[in-house]
């Protein structure tokens, strides 16, 4: 029996705001392949590789880690049913989750390389290495998270980790996860940002394009950092308190509470970008508005006109009127 309100808070979080903005993210995701699909934009930066990227993984994120939370709302938990999904399932979520955060930073590093002087620099800002890099970067994060279905087990009824890896995982987590990609991010940001300030200050051109895509990785590093701040903070506080035994009800529930609000938090690195990049780019709501505008013209408009216009049909029948009147 709950001690507290929060357990029944989380369920109402989970089934009314998590499952709406699960569906945005969805959509915006849609949006964002639709977008950076596009050949106009496709072919004139390699950065658009990684943003493709970065939704395409974001997609599949939202269906993989989302959908099981809503189905146990009103289902028994498939991971204390099934040792094989309980491994599979963390694993799958940390991957995909790795493969969005690293796709930004990957993406911040190719503004980096493009604004560099050095010409051998600017060779790694291609589509070629935006292919190899995000190929590269699946293959290591299957690799490197290899260790959570090896370790992940059901006991008492319950998926989770235990003895020393229950001690060891946080520690992974928080650095990999919570402070390095934010980090990357902010480093390559940085480091691009003032070269561009550099090149307005000597009145050297710089492409609206190029400084859309800035704007849109900012707002990208900006999400992962308010994200990753009570992602890492839960994390070690979890770590702290690894050994405190006799905890309370409520503090238990607190404790769960607030680990899922830290979830809840890191969601919206999947379901975020396709607004932000609205927000923050001009040349993103164009195309934007161009998908849409086309959309209508050539589904909506055309479903609408189920038979002919009607000044064809009044002209028709005052042809009809008139071959009448002669006969």
């Amino acid at each position: 029996m709950a001690v507290t309100v929060l357990p029944f808070v989380q369920q109402i979080m989970i089934r009314y705001i998590m499952s709406t903005y699960f569906a945005f993210g969805l959509i915006g995701n849609i949006f964002n392949c639709i977008i950076f699909t596009k050949q106009t934009l496709r072919q004139q930066t390699p950065c658009s590789i990684y943003l493709l990227a970065l939704s395409i993984f974001a997609f599949v994120y939202l269906l993989w880690s989302v959908i099981p939370l809503l189905y146990t709302l009103d289902h028994i938990d498939p991971q204390v049913q099934s040792l094989v999904y309980c491994k599979v399932r963390l694993y799958g979520s940390h991957v995909l989750g790795q493969f969005v955060r690293f796709s930004v930073v990957f993406a911040c590093a190719d503004r980096f390389f493009i604004t560099r002087t050095s010409a051998h620099i600017r060779a790694w800002s291609s589509f070629d290495t935006a292919k190899k890099m995000i190929a590269v970067m699946c293959i290591f994060w299957l690799i490197a998270g290899s260790h959570l279905p090896v370790f992940m087990d059901i006991r008492g009824g319950v998926c989770w980790m235990f003895d020393f890896y229950k001690f060891f995982y946080p520690i992974y987590q928080c650095t990999l996860v919570g402070v390095l990609p934010p980090v990357l991010m902010s480093v390559f940001g940085f480091l691009t940002v003032h070269t561009l300030r550099q090149r307005h200050a000597t009145n050297e051109h710089i492409r609206q394009k190029d400084r859309d895509l800035m704007r849109m990785l900012i707002a990208e590093i900006l999400i992962n950092i308010v994200t990753s701040i009570p992602f890492s903070a839960n994390l070690l506080y979890g770590t702290a308190t690894f050994y405190v035994v006799g905890k309370s009800g409520e503090r238990v529930e607190i404790e769960n509470f607030v680990n899922f609000v830290s979830q809840f938090l890191i969601h919206l690195l999947s379901v975020a970008p396709f607004y932000l990049f609205l927000m923050s780019s001009k040349s993103f709501r164009r195309e934007f508005v161009h998908i849409v505008r086309g959309c209508w013209r050539n589904y909506v408009r055309r479903r609408g006109r189920v038979g002919p216009p009607i000044s064809q049909i009044t002209a028709t029948m005052q042809h009809r009127e008139q071959t009448h009147s002669l006969v």
